[in-house]
């Protein structure tokens, strides 16, 4: 049943690139997304197998931490303006609790994470073709500049997901080839690259775009990791796709949008963003301890929007002490990254630095894909351990490193 469940939760993560494609009718851009009923599903069946089988990994630092940060988020109910929005995120809160308890669960060995990074790439995949067949069609999200995504999803947050997906895409390509049923997915995972830029130009995120460029550094570094005949085709591969897109791309108005970002930074406001956050941080002077209270941003600024900034998202909504909780969780999952090997420690603290610029100018604090990253991360660095102590038991009990051991330690 433990296998069904993994297979099933594969099935989540392939469709969470591509989650605002797929909503119950009539629920529009805010509605409830078809995965969201999935994955209630498949948390019901996990919970079924945990009761049938009694097998259940005991959480950690990491989901203590994140328990508490959801339990301040219900406490936000009593001090909020509006008790129903509050409750109504606070679900998203619970849900992706289980999230995180459901991987913790059920991805514990090195070939079930890669087979969830695996899942999210081909599901990318999806994303950017269904945001194609949208171009085709001239169905733009936002007819200024011509921004194209998968349907109901924003653009903002279709690039950023496109952006994540790179540096996973390096990883697998020459992560995944170490296994015998991984070698054909090499390719789809370096040909993911090209076409993950072809997805941004599309959406014209600068965000998006800016996020890539740690990932394609943290890329071209994981050449040199491969063998010189795959370096070479790959080189060629990727080089020859950009340099046939580029006269494409070019013409695209979502693309020329990108040229706009030296002037937003230095100039601008970045599209009334830093407005906003004033705002915000004006209703934080005036509750600095408790904060607004969960989903309440919308209610502290003129436009009613949310803050587009997660980190100020959770200091004016929750307070200095959800801030604290919120921050003491990204910062256990940097410890986590750090004691990994070295090559996952690079990419993990890649994907950190990625999520980070996006979750700079987007209100990502409650998006699946940044709690399946996290859990990921954290299920990573606990499968890294229990290998390490496999090798060093394996190593003590072997006759012969025994005697080895023995005549080094003797005087």
């Amino acid at each position: 049943m433990r296998r069904i469940a993994l297979g099933l939760t594969l099935i989540v993560i392939f469709m969470i690139p591509w989650e605002g494609v797929l909503r119950l009718a009539g629920a529009g851009q805010s509605g409830t997304t078809v995965v969201r009923l999935v994955g209630l599903g498949v948390f019901a069946f996990w919970i079924a197998t945990v009761i049938i089988t009694g097998r259940f990994r005991k959480p950690g630092i990491f989901h203590i931490a994140v328990f508490l940060f959801v339990l301040w988020n219900a406490l936000s109910v009593f001090w909020s303006a509006i008790p129903s929005r509050t409750v109504t995120q606070l679900i998203t809160w619970v849900q992706l609790l289980g999230l995180t308890i459901l991987i913790w669960d059920l991805f514990t060995t090195r070939n079930t994470i890669l087979a969830g990074l695996q899942a999210y790439i081909l599901g990318a995949y999806v994303a950017v073709g269904i945001a194609a067949m949208n171009f085709m069609a001239g169905r733009a999200f936002y007819t200024h500049y011509q921004r194209f995504s998968p349907d109901e999803t924003n653009p903002d947050g279709y690039g950023f997901i496109l952006a994540l997906g790179i540096p996973v895409a390096w990883y697998l390509a020459s992560s995944i080839s170490e296994l015998e049923w991984g070698k054909w997915l090499k390719w789809i995972n370096y040909g993911y690259i090209p076409v993950a830029f072809l997805g941004i130009a599309l959406s014209g995120t600068r965000t998006a775009l800016i996020a890539a460029v740690p990932g394609m550094i943290y890329g071209l570094l994981t050449l040199f990791r491969i063998r010189l005949s795959t370096r070479i085709i790959a080189t060629i591969l990727l080089g020859g796709a950009i340099l046939f897109a580029i006269p494409f791309v070019q013409t695209l108005p979502s693309f020329q949008r990108f040229g706009t970002i030296g002037a937003e930074i230095s100039q601008g406001d970045l599209n009334n963003r830093t407005t906003n956050w004033l705002e915000g941080l004006a209703s934080f002077e005036e509750y600095p301890l408790l904060g607004v209270g969960s989903n309440m941003y919308r209610s502290v600024n003129i436009r009613g929007r949310v803050a587009h900034n997660s980190f100020i998202s959770v200091l004016v909504q929750l307070g200095l002490i959800g801030f604290i909780l919120f921050v003491g969780i990204l910062t256990i999952a940097a410890l986590y990254a750090w004691v990994q090997s070295k090559w996952d420690r690079r990419f993990w603290i890649t994907m950190l630095l990625v999520w980070t610029i996006g979750a700079s100018t987007l209100t990502w604090e409650h998006r699946k894909t940044t709690w399946l990253f996290t859990s990921l991360l954290v299920t990573s660095a606990a499968a890294y351990k229990i290998q390490k102590e496999d090798a060093t038991i394996e190593l003590v009990g072997d006759p012969e490193s025994s005697l080895l051991l023995d005549s080094k330690g003797s005087t």
